[in-house]
């Protein structure tokens, strides 16, 4: 009901309308090739490079393993509008911006929708990786075979489903991601996203936006097909336990190590540094100010609340954003887990995980406005209330739940659940007594990413929280879109607490992690 209905909301008023015409235009036709290409050419970029980090993070080891798989993955936690105010820093570098960007928006978009996405590469395939049997490496390498043969014609065989899932959850994240093309793409440069935001925001032109909401509805679910079509079995990136111990890296893995370095030193690492180089830099040179300032209320009185007063409300709204998308994850991930033989029943079953992971791909921006048209009013007036925030953001981290705890109930052994069924188990003895247990680790850690991305969920929250409800992602965005060196100076002394505080919690989730893989 808290999706579908102010989607469907949204959509009927929409239609209403003279529609069709108002998407009919050169500019539309336009915004939508740029949506599709720019998350095709950002998806294929995370697989290219993201294939050799899988390799040499989960099928290889080495000294500062684990650590360096938390560091990738900070860059999916974070709030896309610390991102966008990362990235800005990012361009401002003079050897940076002479080399890749200049006058075109389209380029520094793609380098951040990567450096958010690639961590996805590597955990989903590179989980899946560490549960190949090696023997039939160790064959191929018996018949004469090298490394980049085996890899092209065993490996990456046997890892094309985990490949194909990956590609397709980046192009959903891309093409509906809303706080990066906002700041860095300006008003010459927008996505289906920010299209949506437009119209709705600046035009209230509903039908127009209710066609741009059904386009990206249909890309959504062609997207999910396609990657359900190429995978026979659920796919999450949650790290799979290693069955075999791994084997060190050694000077043949020299390629695979050199892109992997260049890459994450060159757009994670980079980027990260920048913002807290910047956190430090004032016109007079280095200090604490910029952190000092923070609690205020900006330049001019810019804010409408202190950034502590809005950390505050974004740690309340966390808090209850995790425990409902874990609660009702888990409970999602257990129904679609249970085993449907006839063809009819896995046919409700794709649908079921169509119908949990559609806010995925649909806009965090027309999710916020159907809130506003929906329940303003009537039997659930939750505008009115602070709830509002918390219950859309849960919406949004239910499929990262599902795409973690899933996985991690479909590999239980159901010799388990028919041994304890012949000894007259209950369903719900079995859940406790023995799924529960083996998907603990799963469980904590989704509890992790959920919370560290419910603190920086922007979309909803920018139309949902406001007053003295502003969120930390809400009140960054008004730092960063208006002028002055303080102002400035504050949203990048709040991103990198931001990124520090996504940095320790990936990394405790890891440390956690280490019982569970190898």
């Amino acid at each position: 009901m808290l999706f579908y209905w102010p989607l469907g909301k949204i959509l009927s008023i929409g239609f209403a309308g003279d529609w069709l015409t108002r998407i009919t235009t050169h500019r539309i036709a336009a915004t939508l090739w740029f949506t599709i290409w720019q998350a095709a050419l950002s998806a294929a970029i995370c697989l290219l490079f993201g294939i050799p980090g899988a390799y040499i993070l989960y099928h290889r080891r080495f000294r500062g393993q684990k650590f360096i798989r938390s560091l990738i993955t900070v860059p999916f936690m974070l709030p896309t509008i610390v991102v966008a105010i990362g990235f800005t820093a990012f361009k401002k570098l003079p050897l940076i911006s002479s080399l890749f960007f200049g006058h075109t928006n389209t380029p520094i978009i793609i380098c951040a929708n990567v450096f958010m996405n690639y961590s996805l590469v590597v955990r989903i395939v590179g989980g899946v990786w560490t549960t190949l049997d090696s023997g039939i490496e160790d064959a191929a390498a018996l018949d004469g075979a090298g490394r980049f043969r085996t890899l092209i014609s065993v490996t990456l065989p046997q890892l094309a489903q985990s490949v194909a899932s990956a590609g397709a959850l980046i192009f959903l994240y891309c093409a509906a991601n809303f706080g990066l093309v906002l700041v860095l793409g300006g008003a010459a440069t927008r996505t289906i996203e920010t299209e949506i935001y437009v119209a709705t925001t600046q035009y209230l032109d509903l039908p127009k936006a209710a066609a741009l909401v059904l386009i990206q509805t249909v890309l959504t679910i062609i997207a999910f097909l396609g990657a359900q079509r190429l995978s026979k079995g659920p796919v999450g990136f949650f790290a799979s336990t290693s069955l075999e111990p791994k084997v060190r890296v050694d000077k043949r893995d020299a390629p695979a190590v050199f892109i992997t370095t260049l890459f994450i030193g060159g757009l994670i690492i980079l980027p990260l540094c920048a913002v807290l180089f910047k956190s430090f830099q004032t016109g007079s040179g280095f200090s604490m100010s910029n952190y000092a300032n923070l609690g205020g209320y900006g330049a001019r009185d810019v804010l409408s609340i202190s950034v502590g007063q809005a950390t505050i409300n974004t740690l309340r709204n966390a808090i209850i954003t995790t425990i409902l998308s874990i609660g009702i994850g888990v409970v999602a991930s257990y129904l679609l887990s249970r085993k449907r033989p006839e063809r009819s029943s896995r046919f409700v079953q794709h649908g079921m995980d169509i119908f949990f992971q559609m806010p995925v791909g649909v806009s965090s921006v027309v999710l916020g406005f159907g809130y506003l048209i929906s329940f303003n009013s009537g039997l659930f007036p939750l505008r009115s209330s602070w709830l509002v925030t918390p219950l859309a953001q849960s919406l949004l981290c239910i499929p990262l739940v599902i795409r973690m705890v899933y996985p991690a109930i479909n590999a239980i052994d159901n010799e388990l659940r028919e041994s304890a069924q012949t000894e007259s188990a209950s369903p719900s003895q079995i859940w406790w007594l023995i799924e529960a247990p083996i998907i603990r680790g799963a469980i904590l850690t989704a509890t992790g990413y959920a919370a560290i991305i419910a603190i920086g969920e922007f979309g909803a929250a920018n139309f949902l929280a406001y007053g003295d409800q502003g969120t930390l992602p809400t009140v960054l965005y008004q730092l960063i879109s208006r002028p002055g060196a303080q102002n400035y100076g504050m949203a990048m002394a709040s991103s990198a607490l931001l990124i520090v505080v996504a940095l320790l919690i990936v990394y405790s989730v890891q440390v956690f992690e280490r019982k569970n893989t190898v």
